[in-house]
């Protein structure tokens, strides 16, 4: 991941990009905050395992997980990593709550109340719901279908960034209200 800066001398741009929490994890981020409400605080640990290894230049972290406090006085926390091998991981949220278990993943929601299982698959393709909902507002001006607006996504970035300072530091980091 390397490029040329404007003197054409070489940039290693890795260690640039904030690494996987910002650049993938900020999905499941702003699913989080938009069903949980807003972070006030965040705690994160990153490691370097198994990447740096296996390709040359690699900077950014291969392990993660953040703790997250929300205002609500909800405690998350959202684990990434890049080191299993293709084809393998799983995307999603679980929920553990008085009443049961909830968990998302994608495609589906299983909801797990005192030993009765309630399943409710998606057919639809979210990932082609979210384009045609962005090239609609494209074309048309209507942001309406859009779940998380420019403002919305800059809450999230204070989010995920306050997380690489975190695992930078060592120390949590509170966000501003």
């Amino acid at each position: 991941m390397d490029g040329r800066d404007a003197h054409g001398g070489l940039v290693e741009r890795s260690r640039e990009s904030g690494g996987q929490f910002i650049e993938q994890t900020t999905h499941i981020v702003d699913l989080l905050r938009y069903v949980c409400g807003e972070v006030e605080e965040v705690y994160a640990m990153y490691g370097n395992q198994v990447q740096h290894n296996k390709h040359d230049n690699v900077t950014v972290p291969d392990i993660g997980t953040v703790s997250l406090r929300l205002q609500n006085g909800v405690i998350a926390n959202l684990s990434n990593t890049c080191v299993l091998p293709s084809g393998m991981g799983d995307v999603g949220l679980k929920f553990y709550t008085d009443k049961g278990t909830l968990d998302w993943q994608g495609d589906k929601l299983e909801i797990d109340q005192e030993g009765i299982k309630t399943v409710y698959k998606d057919t639809d393709n979210p990932y082609v719901r979210e384009n045609e909902a962005f090239i609609h507002a494209v074309r048309t001006g209507d942001t309406s279908h859009i779940r998380s607006d420019y403002r919305d996504a800059y809450l999230t970035h204070e989010v995920t960034y306050a997380a690489l300072e975190s695992a930078r530091s060592g120390v949590p980091v509170k966000l501003k209200k």
